[in-house]
């Protein structure tokens, strides 16, 4: 056989260079399929090992199940209690009202102060501060039933409660991989109640109907329940403080500038100012709600929330599984290692 190319030396059978690169093609299709070959003995291994240890896959499957249905059966039930919340009728027609005075406010040289959505939106930012939860501390009562693992009857105060024994693991190993020493005991304050806020409850807009949903997962769902309606209670009433504060201040501050007012405009404008902050005002004052009244609740879940069995379930199965192969392949790997060391 005869070819043709331009480099090597034209043999009978073909040039020499082109024979030398079909050998080079010939070789790295033997190294693939050798590697092919080699990766298919693998997984024929491993699968092969997996169907062996089947027994000892299935005890470890069945060890991590019964404990996941033991958890279940020591685990503390979780209720969901949620309230819904709107706002106040006084609220929803506030920056209506106001809207027609802005331009009273500028021709006078004053700054209307704010109402209506805004209060709303304040109220949810303050659900979960700490003013708010010294306000809330005050109630001792449901402060020692929040706190009642460290409540002492007998004292009359707050105590650290004794650590169990996976708590004393934790303080030992702690401070050993993360370098921090013992945190020391802290009673329960307003910091650590506002903290609480923040970890357990769940606060979410209806932005289509412009209601608020709070929600509270807890093994004890009245106290949820008393919780949540002392924290409405008391933000809608520390908004209403500041309000009551704030609109005296500019009413002072108008009928001030209304008897320095020299223009007829500028005394009309601060006159409708005047009557409309001292309307607010009698609202702000009256028994009752004033940025958000409860719609619904509070409400308890029929059936506990927490833990999910069917989850828990499913993550020990799986979790069983994966434990029971691996268990496998170590024994499978450590056996291989002693026989090369002894044919060694």
């Amino acid at each position: 056989m005869l070819s043709i190319c331009g480099e090597g030396v034209d043999l009978g059978w073909g040039c020499f260079y082109c024979h030398i690169e079909w050998i080079k093609v010939e070789r790295c299709v033997f190294e693939m399929s050798d590697e092919l070959q080699d990766d298919e003995i693998d997984l024929r291994e491993l699968f092969a090992a997996l169907w062996d240890g089947k027994l000892l896959i299935f005890i470890v499957t069945c060890a991590v199940f019964l404990f996941s249905s033991a958890y279940l059966h020591v685990a503390e039930r979780s209720y969901t209690v949620s309230v819904t919340l709107r706002p106040t009728e006084e609220q929803s027609s506030a920056g209506g009202n106001l809207g027609g005075l802005g331009g009273l406010a500028s021709l006078a040289g004053v700054q209307l102060p704010s109402g209506g959505a805004t209060e709303f939106i304040t109220f949810q930012a303050m659900l979960k501060s700490q003013e708010v939860a010294s306000r809330l501390f005050a109630d001792e009562t449901l402060i020692q039933r929040l706190f009642a693992g460290e409540w002492d009857e007998s004292r009359k105060s707050f105590l650290q409660p004794i650590p169990s024994t996976l708590g004393n693991v934790k303080r030992l190993i702690k401070p050993l991989l993360t370098g921090e020493g013992q945190a020391a005991y802290i009673a329960p304050n307003a910091a650590r109640l506002a903290q609480t806020l923040s970890s357990n409850l769940s606060v979410s807009e209806d932005k289509n109907s412009g209601m608020l949903k709070l929600s509270m997962e807890s093994a004890k769902p009245e106290l949820a329940s008393d919780l949540m309606l002392a924290l409405i209670r008391e933000t809608d009433g520390f908004l209403k403080e500041r309000f009551v504060v704030s609109g005296s201040e500019a009413l002072q501050f108008y009928q001030q500038k209304i008897s320095k007012a020299r223009s007829r405009e500028h005394r009309e404008a601060l006159a409708k100012l005047i009557a409309t902050e001292e309307q607010k005002l009698m609202l702000a004052t009256r028994e009752g709600p004033f940025v958000v009244e409860i719609m619904m609740g509070p409400d308890q879940s029929l059936r506990p929330t927490s833990p999910k069995s069917s989850l828990v379930l499913a993550l020990g199965l799986v979790l069983g599984l994966f434990l029971g192969a691996a268990v496998v392949l170590m024994r499978k790997a450590l056996g291989g290692n002693e026989k090369k060391v002894s044919q060694s």
